[in-house]
C-alpha cells in the first residue's frame, strides 16, 4: 500500500491531539479519520492498568464482536505479549518489556495501518501515563507543601507571652469566624502576615487558596494587572489571557499587604470591588463574580493618610471593618528570650550547628536594643551568630556593632534635646574625674576614650555600609587595628550612668 494515506492520516491524526491533548479524543479521532480513509472498518483499543487489569476500552466503528471477547482477547494478548491474528481480526500489544500500556483490536484493517496506529498509540498512551504520574506528583507536592504552610503558621511558631501580643492572636482567631475585611496594621517585621495567616487557617475557607499581593512592590499598571487579570492584546505583551490575583483567591483569602502605597486611580477600583465583589480583566467588559475574604495591611496610619488627602476615606472605613494593631518588639521585651530560643533551634538544624547556650551579656544586649527591624530584624540577627558560632557558646562578640553601640540614654537624650545632652556629659566628665582622683589612676583619658571611641566607630561603620577595610581608611587606622579595637569594645561592654 501506498504510504501517501498513512501520511495523511498522520497530518490528520496530529492536527486532531494537538487541538484536544487528552488521549481518548486523540485516538477517537485517529480511528474515526482512519475509517474515512477505508483503512479499516472498525477498531479499539483497550488501555491497560499497571496492574495489567482493563481501564477503559475506547472504541469506534460497527464491530461484529461482542465486548466480552474483545476483553477475553485483550488479556491473552496481554499474556502473549505477541501479535493475535484470526480471521478479519488483529489484536497488538502495546508495549516494550513488562509494560503493557493498551491492546489495540483493529478489524478489516489494510496492510500497515495496525503498525502505524500501533506505534501511534504506544506513544500516546506512555505520554499520557507519564502526564498522570506528573499530575499526580504535583498533587502530592502541592498538598506536602500545603501542610508545610499550615504548620510553619500554625499556633505553635507563635511565640508569645506579653498580653498585647497575645490578645491580637485572641481577635484574629474570633474574627476568623466571619467573613469581614480585617486591615492590619503594625510597623515593618512584627507579622502581619503570620496574624493575616492565622485568620485564613482558622477560618472556614481554610482549603481555599491564600493568596498575598505586595501592593507597594509593583507600579499602577502592573498591580492593575496582579490584581484583576487581563485579556489577550489588552496591552503590548498579553499573548494570552490571564486571570488576576482576585480569581485566583476565589473562595478563599487575598492578603493586600502595605495598602497604603496604592495609587488614587486604584484605590478607586479596589473600592469598587470590595463593594460590588466583582471584577473585570484588563482589556474586558465581561463581569466576573467573586467570592473572597480581602485582609489588608499597611505600615501608615491611614486616618493620618485620609487626613492628608493621599487615601481615600470610603476605601479607608471599607477596610477598616476590623482593626487590629501589632505591636512592635521593643514593646514586647519580655518575648524576646522565648524568640531567640525559637530562632536558634531552627537555625540550628538549618546549618547543622548545635549551640549549648547564649551568653547572659548577649540577653541583656538583645533585650536592651530597641530593634528597628523588628521580629525579623532579631531572627536575621539569631541566624547571623549562629552561622558565624566558632563553638557551642552565643557570645557577645558575635552582636552585630549596632547592638554592641547602642546606649538606651542616647534614646532619652535625643528626645529631650542636645542642651540635655551636653548637661549629662560635662557631669559624667567629672564623675568620671573625681573618681579617678579618689582611686589614684592614672587610666582616665584611656577609660574615657575607650567610652567614646565606640560612638565615633558606630557613626564611620554605618556610613560605609560596615566595610571595614575602607572605614579603617576614613579613621586612618589600618584595618587589623580597627578589629582589635572592635574585639576589645565587645569585650569590655559596660553601661555607665550620671549621678
Amino acid at each position: 500500500m501506498s504510504t501517501t494515506p498513512l501520511l495523511d492520516l498522520l497530518d490528520a491524526a496530529t492536527e486532531a491531539r494537538v487541538s484536544n491533548p487528552q488521549l481518548r479524543p486523540s485516538v477517537l479521532s485517529a480511528l474515526r479519520l482512519a475509517q474515512g480513509s477505508g483503512l479499516l472498518k472498525a477498531g479499539r483499543l483497550l488501555t491497560l492498568r499497571h496492574d495489567g487489569q482493563i481501564r477503559e476500552i475506547i472504541a469506534h466503528g460497527e464491530s461484529a464482536r461482542s465486548e466480552e471477547e474483545d476483553r477475553a482477547l485483550t488479556l491473552r494478548t496481554r499474556d502473549h505479549r505477541e501479535p493475535i491474528i484470526e480471521e478479519g481480526f488483529e489484536a497488538y500489544p502495546l508495549g516494550k518489556g513488562k509494560r503493557v500500556h493498551g491492546v489495540l483490536i483493529l478489524e478489516g484493517a489494510h496492510p500497515d495501518t495496525a503498525h502505524f496506529l500501533g506505534d501511534l498509540f504506544l506513544q500516546w498512551c506512555a505520554m499520557n501515563e507519564f502526564l498522570n504520574l506528573e499530575k499526580a506528583e504535583l498533587i502530592d507536592e502541592n498538598a506536602s507543601l500545603r501542610e508545610e504552610i499550615k504548620s510553619r503558621f500554625s499556633d505553635r511558631n507563635i511565640i508569645s507571652v506579653s498580653g498585647g501580643f497575645r490578645r491580637v492572636i485572641e481577635a484574629a482567631h474570633k474574627v476568623a469566624a466571619s467573613s469581614a475585611t480585617v486591615l492590619i496594621h503594625g510597623e515593618t517585621g512584627t507579622g502581619k502576615e503570620l496574624i493575616a495567616r492565622q485568620i485564613h487557617e482558622h477560618s472556614p475557607r481554610a482549603n481555599g487558596a491564600f493568596i498575598t499581593v505586595n501592593c507597594g512592590a509593583l507600579s499602577e499598571t502592573l498591580l492593575e494587572s496582579e490584581l484583576f487579570g487581563h485579556v489577550k492584546g489588552a496591552f503590548t505583551g498579553a499573548v494570552a489571557d490571564r486571570k488576576g490575583r482576585f480569581e485566583a483567591a476565589n473562595g478563599g483569602t487575598i492578603f493586600l499587604d502595605e495598602i497604603g502605597e496604592v495609587s488614587p486611580g486604584m484605590q478607586v477600583r479596589l473600592l469598587r470591588v470590595l463593594q460590588e465583589m466583582e471584577i473585570e480583566r484588563v482589556g474586558d467588559t465581561k463581569t466576573r463574580k467573586l467570592d473572597v475574604r480581602v485582609i489588608a495591611a499597611t505600615n501608615r496610619v491611614l486616618e493620618k493618610e485620609v487626613e492628608k488627602g493621599s487615601f481615600r476615606a470610603d476605601l479607608y472605613y471599607r477596610l477598616n471593618v476590623v482593626y487590629l494593631t501589632i505591636p512592635p518588639l521593643r514593646a514586647r521585651v519580655e518575648d524576646i528570650p522565648h524568640l531567640v530560643e525559637h530562632f536558634l533551634s531552627i537555625y540550628c538544624q538549618r546549618n547543622t550547628k548545635y549551640i549549648e547556650t547564649v551568653n547572659r551579656e548577649v540577653l541583656e544586649g538583645l533585650c536592651s536594643y530597641p530593634w528597628p527591624g523588628n521580629v525579623r530584624e532579631l531572627e536575621n540577627c539569631i541566624e547571623k551568630m549562629v552561622v558565624m558560632a566558632p563553638g557551642k557558646e552565643i557570645t557577645a562578640d558575635l552582636l552585630p556593632m549596632a547592638v554592641v553601640a547602642f546606649d538606651p540614654h542616647q534614646e532619652r537624650d535625643q528626645q529631650q534635646g542636645l542642651a540635655n545632652f551636653e548637661a549629662r556629659l560635662k557631669a559624667y566628665m567629672k564623675t568620671e574625674t573625681h573618681g579617678a582622683l579618689e582611686r589614684g589612676s592614672s587610666d582616665l583619658y584611656d577609660r574615657v576614650q575607650s567610652k567614646w571611641e565606640r560612638y565615633l566607630f558606630e557613626a564611620v561603620l554605618n556610613a560605609v555600609h560596615s566595610n571595614k577595610s575602607k572605614a579603617a581608611t576614613v579613621l586612618g587606622i589600618t584595618r587589623n587595628t580597627l578589629s582589635t579595637k572592635l574585639k576589645s569594645m565587645c569585650e569590655q561592654k559596660t553601661e555607665w550612668t550620671v549621678e
